[in-house]
């Protein structure tokens, strides 16, 4: 057991002086700093930058709703003094599409926004409401495109901003003027007022605090929460594939293995690497709640969260590490380990590529199914777990139950190809060269 720990201290001291450890634990809380402070005074400074004037053609064949965008544009332009829009009206029978699509392309427009004639008709009664969220979509987003006929705009670029400001004078202007065109007329302003969306006020059930204007934060909180394990595992264990290969190329595996066994070299590596892991999950994750109670969103960091954080943090750095040691002592150079290593590499990022159907319906068919494969189950329930606090005990306690049997599993295979491989130089070995090894060692 002294051994395990000498070789334990020493690979957890060697990595810490590294400059990859040093950037890691320094210059990325840094970032988060500067991201968390930042991010509001960089907006300001960016709202603030004075844009050329946009110009936008506009074809209007209604032949009324130009004047009224005029007015619509000319107040966000009061509102936007550093970005301001300017329409160009187009008389419809000298308007040439793909002139002006060329004219965008070259930049001597913005834009062009083309309204049909038809387009002040009302929509069909039986036509669905454009407000109704799809499902598996971000909220806001709907479910389908308006009835009726579609205005077309074409521009180079996606600023979101332009987007959303020429949607909304679009829906204004569209549908006061339908209003007025009804019989008898109604009263527009009216509607809107008795439209106004109720106040609807946000609290965090556990301190009561008013969680309001979080919605989207709190949206991302369960990504952020895999995303700190995610790269607080695979960074790690990645160090631990590299410094064995290191070791194996230059020869002073032998050495060491004159005075330990594969074993208990093995195991030092190993746990020296998961006090790497716990090191830096402890800066990142300090830096995290600061920025958050600096930002009156400490709930979102709550002792149950950082809990299970740890609990499929240690079971699961354990798995990657194990395997990575196993491939790292097959292989002889970084190549080959990367190339080995790469199905499991691809299956960790079906949580990434899952997280937001995973975090919306946290306890469907896929969420509970993905829960109990092994590589990606620390992954996949912390998502859960941060969507829905009453994420089942009982499955909480089977996955973390599957997930020691399969580290154990993982440990002792891993253990004896470690005892071959981290001797053998030359080719890398076949899958059927590594089963003859389980069996000899």
């Amino acid at each position: 057991m002294n051994k395990i720990l000498v070789v334990a201290v020493r690979e957890y001291i060697e990595t810490v002086k590294t400059k990859t450890f040093l950037v890691s634990s320094i210059l990325l809380p840094m970032l988060m700093i500067l991201l968390i402070f930042g991010t509001e005074k960089i907006g300001k400074l960016a709202e603030k930058q004075i844009v050329k004037t946009r110009a936008i053609a506009l074809v209007d064949h209604t032949g009324v709703v130009t004047s009224a965008l005029q007015a619509r544009v000319a107040a966000y332009n009061r509102q936007h003094p550093q970005r301001k829009l300017a329409f160009e009206p187009v008389a419809p029978a000298k308007a040439d599409l793909d002139a002006l699509r060329a004219d965008v392309r070259a930049g001597k427009l913005y834009a062009y926004l083309v309204i049909p004639a038809d387009v002040l008709a009302p929509p069909p009664e039986d036509a669905p409401p454009a407000s109704a969220p799809a499902a598996g979509s971000l909220p806001g987003t709907p479910a389908t495109a308006p009835a009726g006929p579609a205005c077309e705009l074409g521009r180079k670029d996606s600023t979101l901003e332009i987007q959303m400001a020429l949607q909304k004078m679009l829906d204004e202007t569209i549908a006061r003027l339908r209003f007025e065109r009804h019989r008898p007329p109604i009263d527009y302003d009216l509607v809107r007022r008795l439209e106004t969306p109720v106040n609807l006020r946000e609290v965090d059930v556990r301190s009561g605090q008013d969680t309001s204007g979080s919605e989207l934060i709190r949206f991302m909180t369960p990504f952020a929460f895999m995303f700190l394990l995610f790269m607080g595992t695979m960074t790690i264990s990645q160090g631990l594939l590299t410094s064995v290969i290191e070791e194996k190329s230059s020869r002073v595996v032998e050495v060491l293995l004159s005075a330990i066994s594969p074993t208990q070299m093995m195991a030092g590596k190993i746990l020296g690497m998961v006090g790497v892991g716990a090191t830096l999950m402890l800066i990142w994750g300090a830096v995290g709640y600061g920025g958050a109670e600096s930002r009156g969103m400490g709930y979102l960091v709550t002792p149950y969260r950082l809990t299970f954080v740890v609990l499929y943090f240690i079971p699961g750095f354990l798995l990657f590490s194990a395997f990575l040691a196993a491939v790292g002592a097959a292989c002889n150079t970084l190549k080959e380990a990367q190339s080995m290593a790469a199905p499991l590499t691809l299956l960790t990022i079906v949580p990434m590529m899952l997280w937001w159907q995973i975090s919306q319906n946290p306890n469907g068919i896929l969420s509970v199914v993905l829960s109990y494969i092994p590589p990606i189950t620390p992954f996949v329930m912390i998502l859960r777990v941060c969507a829905d606090p009453e994420t089942p005990m009982v499955q909480i306690v089977s996955t973390l139950a599957i997930l020691w049997l399969a580290v154990v599993a993982v440990i002792w295979l891993a253990g004896k190809v470690f005892r071959v491989g981290v001797l053998m130089y030359g080719k890398q070995p076949s899958f059927k060269e590594l089963l003859r090894w389980l069996r000899y060692a």
